[in-house]
């Protein structure tokens, strides 16, 4: 049987766990000029499109929440027959940017044990539907997501 471990507490105690690693801007861009108040409230309200969030006001979440999570997971997880036949279990870490729109994009590996988990959890998180976006300050911004999925025979 495949199980996906895979709570939203346990993914931000992940991501918290890699901030070290992480060369993302999180500050918005100061108005230009020095701008008057008005300005430089307009400013602190809107985020470069570059900018990558670790710990937004809201974060993002899976569209139907953890339930809706865990049900994609164990629907389309296929264990491979190589790490079936040497009994490899374990956690694979992936690190991916969920984009404002709530799209996955660069999705690499962090760590896994190997013999096709770590391949199989990267499909999982590519193929994955839209989330709800993270909100910083009331605007939808791009957030560094680290998913820990479990692997059990």
């Amino acid at each position: 049987m495949v199980l996906a471990g895979l709570g939203l507490p346990g993914l931000a105690a992940a991501q918290g766990a890699s901030r070290a690693n992480l060369s993302a801007v999180v500050a918005p861009a100061a108005a230009p000029g020095g701008g008057n108040a008005k300005n430089t409230a307009a400013a602190s309200q809107t985020f470069s499109p570059d900018s990558v969030f670790v710990n937004p006001d809201v974060r993002p979440q899976f569209t139907g929440g953890e339930a809706a999570l865990v049900a994609y997971m164990t629907k389309n997880m296929h264990y491979p027959e190589t790490a079936r036949l040497k009994k490899v279990t374990g956690k694979v870490y992936i690190r991916f940017v969920l984009s404002a729109e709530g799209r996955i994009t660069d999705a690499s590996l962090v760590r896994g044990p190997g013999s096709g988990l770590n391949e199989e959890a990267l499909r999982l998180v590519w193929l994955m539907p839209p989330w709800q976006p993270g909100y910083q300050r009331g605007q939808a911004v791009r957030v560094v997501c680290t998913m820990p999925i479990e692997f059990q025979l």
